[in-house]
């Protein structure tokens, strides 16, 4: 592949973007040729006294001559940052110390702010929540027992951790590939990092015998792998070469190696309800000296109980002819020994442990034809993809190899990696990414809105030392980032999609923060990080497709610490498109339904908060006319006009009589209507 040459210019940036789209008529004929296997663009702004942004944005508008909103205000900024950055809306005193900023100088305001968020613990909570969807973060196994995971929470709070510190994204994905094989400066960074593999280990069990199909799990781990760090669908080629992109079966099986060589941890299901495979802090030697005495013992009741359970499931599958057996006399049995069985695992000592992936012995996979595992193909050599370098492993080397393929991955040469990340920050910014397809980047995926600026930041992403955090300072501080969302009727016409960002996009708060808006406003928000859910004993449970866990623990955390089952979801969260613990999440619907409106106007949990809400009100703010205006700036950041002022005190002297103040339950009344109207749940 030639690199391109450096470019600059405005005049250029509309020729380049058709000589791009021509080119891309020639793809079936060089799949290869695809725009995002070729190497990053050397791109200048288009003009350098503008924000880079701005400039690659304002080219493109004035080129198809779209007219764009003005600045927006202080306190929808300060909203829709916040929400952005933490997913918390701000409060009264915050508005008032940002509106008060921002009048002198709106530019140093809106910087202080984003430091400001950009350092909140909470930050990493929300953007970790963005990362936990797309590795399709789950607190259970998924198979047809969905077997609770107690240790899984360790991986959620490694994601929020990592985002808080801003670790250099490429560090970041190296971790999770292959963190059990890289280096580290101390005991804590090891752990940190073998925690971090949880990425792997989370992938899907499947069937009532899941450890017998580590070929399903391959597959989930493939597919989420080339989705989220690749933006390519290379699951696609599991059965045949893929239909549309570079990837042909091979390069598929080439991977697959990798993780075929690798140890990943069964958390039990219902053929096999005992674990193995965890990883021990003190490492696996250590950790059996002084678990053996312990697992021996467990191992006669084990035995105990499955001999007991095959008695009770010969029940289903044959005539039982001794009189002195009977079903409910067996499960009664079955009970009493699985609860003296739960006595002796309780004694074991508490070492910490990990869901995560171990390195195996080294060894190439076969092709499986069709898809097949049990039709083994030709051989093929652990190596990178063919489009994307198609790098070996070094000769002599022991184990997976997981730790080149993270490197591969992350390699700033890679082409891909970078481009993806950006445009996933981008997305959540701005409503869409540039690339509006942002886990395919592929042949049929969508082209970039504006390639030479999407490669300008992937540049920039790089050049920053994979910082997340300077990108989100890049992009905010934009003009763009800053328009307000109201309409145009001229633009729109040409633009209704809102492609070139002429104004910003209005979108609905998702469930989380819907929850933890609602959570905050009522003082009931516990803001202290999540940890383990109440799940039994790691060792004493005991679950069927017939019987799966099924568990919802009630909790006041932030939601993204709310425990996340796969077969079961949790029904607010589904209600409003929360996360999928089966797939991996690009982006969120925003689906508006009656179910939704209906939720907020009669659920037990609207109701609560709304009376919280209320009785907080009219204890923090003694005087009566300004209990309106507070309720104004706390949930929706502004204070009320005066129609609305005329019209709510005409509401409370209708519902009191003129006798006086409105109580409680009037106000818990009108605080349940704000919660449930677009304009607490919609930021502009």
């Amino acid at each position: 592949m030639v690199k391109p040459a450096r470019t600059t210019g405005r005049r250029h940036l509309g020729t380049a973007f058709a000589i791009y789209l021509f080119s891309c008529a020639y793809l079936e004929a060089d799949p290869e040729a695809h725009w995002a296997y070729q190497p990053l663009r050397q791109s200048d702004p288009p003009t350098a006294n503008l924000h880079p942004i701005d400039a690659f944005l304002d080219a493109e508008l004035e080129r198809r001559k779209l007219v764009t909103t003005t600045g927006t205000k202080a306190y929808t900024l300060l909203r829709r940052a916040t929400l952005d950055l933490i997913g918390l809306p701000p409060t009264p005193a915050e508005i008032e110390a940002f509106e008060h900023a921002f009048k002198k100088n709106s530019d140093v305001a809106f910087g202080v702010l984003l430091e400001r968020l950009l350092a909140s613990p909470h930050y990493g909570e929300r953007w970790g929540r963005h990362w936990l969807d797309l590795v399709r973060y789950a607190d259970t196994s998924g198979d047809a027992a969905d077997f609770p995971v107690p240790e899984a929470w360790k991986y959620r709070n490694y994601v929020i951790k990592s985002f808080n510190r801003d670790k250099p994204y490429d560090q970041f994905i190296r971790e999770q590939i292959a963190g059990d094989l890289l280096s580290s400066e101390n005991d804590e960074q090891r752990w940190e990092q073998i925690i971090g593999t949880g990425y792997l280990a989370i992938s899907r069990r499947v069937g009532v015998s899941p450890q017998n199909l580590k070929h399903i799990v391959i597959e989930d781990t493939l597919d989420n792998l080339g989705k989220t760090f690749l933006g390519l669908t290379i699951g696609c080629a599991r059965c045949h070469d893929h239909k549309f992109d570079a990837i042909p079966t091979k390069d598929y099986y080439a991977l697959y190696g990798f993780f075929d060589s690798s140890v990943y941890p069964h958390p039990g299901a219902e053929h096999q309800p005992y674990r193995r495979d965890f990883v021990y802090r003190i490492g696996k030697e250590q950790s059996d000296t002084i678990l053996g005495d312990h697992r021996a013992e467990l191992a006669q009741w084990n035995r105990k109980e499955r001999t007991q359970f095959a008695l009770y499931k010969s029940f289903q599958n044959k005539v039982i002819t001794d009189k002195n057996l009977t079903r409910s006399g067996v499960w009664s049995k079955l009970e009493q020994i699985r609860a003296e069985r739960a006595r002796v695992a309780e004694t074991f000592p508490e070492l910490e442990i990990a869901y995560a992936i171990s390195d195996g012995e080294g060894r190439d996979s076969h092709v499986q034809k069709q898809g097949n595992h049990t039709a083994r193909g030709e051989r093929v050599a652990r190596r990178f993809l063919g489009v994307l370098g198609g790098q070996t492993l070094p000769p002599g080397t022991n184990g997976s190899g997981r730790a080149h393929l993270a490197a591969w991955i992350a390699s700033p040469t890679n082409p891909l990696t970078a481009r993806v990340m950006v445009n996933r920050i981008w997305q959540h910014h701005f409503g869409e990414g540039l690339v509006r397809t942002p886990s395919d980047f592929g042949v049929r995926g969508t082209l970039p809105s504006h390639p030479e600026l999407l490669d300008f930041l992937a540049h920039e992403f790089i050049s920053s030392g994979w910082s997340v955090k300077a990108m989100h300072r890049l992009l905010m501080t934009s003009k763009a980032y800053r328009r307000a969302s109201g309409d145009i009727a001229a633009s729109a016409a040409v633009d209704p999609g809102n492609r070139f960002l002429w104004r910003s996009h209005r979108h609905r708060l998702d469930a989380e923060q819907l929850r933890d808006s609602i959570l905050l406003f009522s003082g009931q928000l516990d803001l202290s990080p999540g940890k383990r859910h109440p799940f039994p004993h790691y060792l004493t449970y005991f679950y069927r497709q017939h019987e799966p866990f099924q568990e919802i623990y009630e909790s006041r955390k932030r939601s993204v610490y709310l425990l996340q089952q796969r077969i079961q979801k949790a029904p607010y969260l589904e209600l409003f498109d929360g996360p999928d613990g089966n797939v991996p999440l690009e982006h969120r619907g925003e689906n508006n339904t009656a179910l939704q409106a209906l939720y907020f106007m009669n659920s037990s949990f609207a109701h609560e908060q709304a009376g919280a809400i209320a009785r907080r009100l009219l204890a923090e703010v003694s005087e009566p006319g300004e209990r309106l205006s507070h309720a104004y700036r706390t949930i929706f950041g502004r204070h009320p006009e005066k129609i609305e002022i005329q019209r709510i005190t005409r509401h409370f002297q209708e519902v009191t009589g003129g006798l006086g103040e409105p109580g409680h339950s009037v106000w818990a009344g009108l605080i349940r209507s704000m919660i449930s109207s677009n304009e607490f749940m919609f930021i502009d």
